[in-house]
């Protein structure tokens, strides 16, 4: 019998983990693949309305951000509170000017990726976590996805 409690606690507490930073890069750059698309075929205006309501546009701890290059959220489907803020001054957990980051590579090269210490809304917990942005075609703006490592 406590083998058996001792195998359920640490399957439970292994299935905790999965799910707080299952995520990977290939699953992130799949979802933003995605919203790259539904902007392209909806618009911005209605891509926009779609991911602010998370649904399918959240998977765990993986959201799709879309800023312009003004810093202004546009989108934000994993917390609903930053839409409209603008976040040019923001700054991670460890000091990193994020947003200012993003639109610098993605302005300079077309996309950026880098590591930040950030909410994860799944845990609520700071953690480590990969910023991958790439310039929205046809606008002055990036869209983001954010995987938790």
């Amino acid at each position: 019998m406590k083998n058996w409690i001792q195998a359920a606690t640490v399957a439970a507490v292994m299935s905790m983990s999965l799910a707080a930073g299952a995520e990977t890069l290939d699953e992130a750059k799949t979802l933003q693949d995605a919203a790259i698309a539904e902007v392209k075929a909806k618009g911005l205006d209605a891509a926009v309305k779609e991911f602010n309501t998370g649904g399918k546009w959240r998977k765990g701890s993986l959201y799709i951000v879309i800023a312009n290059f003004s810093g202004d959220m546009l989108a934000h489907s994993a917390n609903e509170k930053i839409i409209g803020k603008n976040m040019l001054e923001a700054k991670d957990a460890g000091g990193k000017a994020f947003v200012k980051d993003a639109i610098a590579g993605v302005k300079g090269s077309g996309s950026a990726q880098f590591d930040i210490r950030w909410a994860n809304p799944v845990t609520k917990q700071i953690a480590d976590a990969t910023f991958l942005t790439r310039r929205l075609p046809g606008n002055d703006a990036y869209i983001g996805t954010v995987v938790f490592k």
